[in-house]
């Protein structure tokens, strides 16, 4: 379907929220990232206020065991958010409700003059919405539950963050599409302040130092150190390192790194010393010579949430500082949960690391026990990340591998010693950084689940999927081709493969990626 038509997307969307609100009891299976950890908390919540009684669990992937699993649940309904529409026409379908915004598999496709489809797989692929930018899993999973009550509103705030943690403000600077109708119920419910801002990760939590210091998008440091030797010409400087160096820089803008709390954070800083330090920055790229483009990256929504994030208790914060160690680094912070990219981090680390249900009720209110383990995580998947980029940038065995035999794409493995919940975010971490976005990069772990399957997480840029690359495409045919399965969005997708097939998958992949680029 290539027509856009929102009327008949949300014409699903009701259709799905009358089924589920009909139901007698429902299970909420849900996707172990940012995304499908808002999606499972949109859709809890929307069931809890409706009086529907419900369970909810995580999930990495829809194999035929969950397929099994899904159409043999005991439950009136199964509710499948951020996934499922890869597998839809292998479910029952008078059985589930699907909210998705990744490829559904062709059969499906094939099935949409069936009416139990159309109602119940809400997906905006199906009404000619791009699901990668416009709209993500947790969206049409809120697009469900705001015609299950007029009450759920405030769940829009949860829809933003999930498209944020899906990088779907990332080319444009902005939510784009669908999620912008999204954002304004965010925003009339008093939940979100979008903010034209710097877009750096870390707002509330870093200190100013670590703010621009670890900035890769576009990368500060590098300018900053061209402009403080222009500017200052004092080499002594250096030799306190990095951390020295911005001070200086930012002491020159009349802007103190700390005050009687401590380390300052940006979202800490008045109004005009952001004007001040933003212009600055600007003109420090535009001297570097980056051009207009680098500033557009530098600028664009930043996405504040408001403390009452859904049902949390009246005065948790602790109080307006940051968190750091004695040596001025950032800490695990609750105030992550005040910025929709920081607390999309947060989810992640929890999913990822095998806690998924903390990221849920942090989601729903938390802010005890639940909040508590969960920065903890963060600290885990902080970690876990830094090792892994360091290994794939330190080469030989778990480097970064191209070869003539594969000139449309690179890829590294991970084996056992990066974790298959994270090969993605490696990968993308990777690409356009250390890595050039001339093609494709796709990073190999083993699976931790013991079934003797290879996860693969493939990752492109904008500029590829314009000249033709759709790794949905090629994640699914390369996967089925050696006994596995695969999908996902155009510039990025996953699959899982048996042990031994890599080789060949690789080669298959190749193949088409060559294919697409060159058509």
């Amino acid at each position: 379907m290539s027509d856009r038509n929102e009327a008949g997307f949300e014409r699903a969307a009701a259709k799905a929220a009358s089924t589920l609100c009909q139901a007698k009891s429902v299970t909420v299976v849900a996707h172990i990232d940012a995304d499908g950890i808002t999606a499972a908390s949109i859709a809890s919540a929307a069931l809890s206020r409706s009086g529907v009684h419900h369970s909810v669990r995580f999930v990495k992937k829809v194999d035929d065991e969950e397929v099994r699993r899904v159409n043999d649940d005991p439950s009136d309904i199964v509710w499948l958010v951020d996934l499922g529409s890869g597998s839809f026409s292998k479910l029952d379908p008078m059985k589930v409700v699907v909210t998705d915004h990744h490829r559904a598999d062709r059969s499906s496709r094939a099935r949409m003059d069936l009416f139990s489809f159309g109602s119940d797989h809400v997906n905006p692929h199906l009404y000619g919405l791009d699901g990668s930018k416009e709209i993500s899993g947790a969206g049409s999973t809120y697009a469900v539950a705001r015609n299950m009550g007029s009450n759920n509103k405030d769940l829009a705030s949860l829809a933003v963050v999930g498209a944020v943690g899906d990088l779907q403000d990332h080319d444009s600077g902005r939510l784009v599409g669908y999620n912008r109708k999204i954002l304004q119920d965010a925003v009339e419910a008093g939940r979100v302040k979008p903010l034209i801002d710097l877009r750096l990760f870390g707002r509330q939590t870093r200190p100013l130092h670590s703010y621009l210091a670890y900035a890769n998008d576009p990368a500060l440091l590098p300018v900053i150190r061209q402009t403080y030797q222009a500017s200052f010409q004092r080499a002594d400087e250096f030799e306190n390192g990095d951390r020295k160096l911005i001070s200086s820089f930012l002491a020159g803008l009349g802007i103190e790194p700390q005050d009687g709390s401590g380390w300052r954070s940006w979202a800490s800083l008045r109004p005009e010393e952001r004007t001040v330090l933003a212009s600055a920055l600007c003109t420090c790229l535009l001297d570097a010579g980056h051009g207009v483009r680098a500033i557009r990256r530098l600028i664009g929504e930043a996405y504040v949430l408001d403390p009452r994030l859904v049902d949390a208790p009246d005065g948790w914060l602790a109080g307006p500082g940051v968190n750091c160690d004695g040596d001025g680094e950032a800490m695990p912070n609750a105030r992550a949960l005040l910025d929709a990219k920081e607390m999309a981090t947060l989810l992640n680390a929890c999913g990822r690391h095998g806690r998924p249900e903390i990221g849920m009720t942090i989601c729903l209110g938390d802010r005890g026990e639940g909040l508590s383990e969960a920065l903890q995580l963060q600290t885990r998947h902080r970690n876990a990340l830094r090792e892994a980029v360091a290994l794939v940038q330190e080469g030989g065995e778990f480097g970064i591998k191209e070869c003539e035999e594969l000139p449309c794409l690179r890829y590294f493995h991970g084996g056992d010693r990066i974790e298959d919940t994270i090969v993605g975010i490696v990968a993308g971490m990777l690409i356009g950084d250390s890595v050039p976005a001339d093609r494709p990069l796709l990073g190999l772990a083993n699976a931790t689940d013991g079934t003797s399957t290879v996860k693969i997480s493939a990752r492109g840029t904008m500029g590829l999927v314009g000249r033709g690359l759709d790794l949905s495409t090629v994640m699914r045919k390369a996967a089925e081709a050696v006994g596995g399965a695969g999908g996902g969005h155009d510039v990025a997708a996953g699959a899982s493969i048996p042990e031994g097939t890599e080789e060949e998958f690789l080669r298959i992949a190749d193949g088409i990626v060559r294919e697409q680029i060159s058509r």
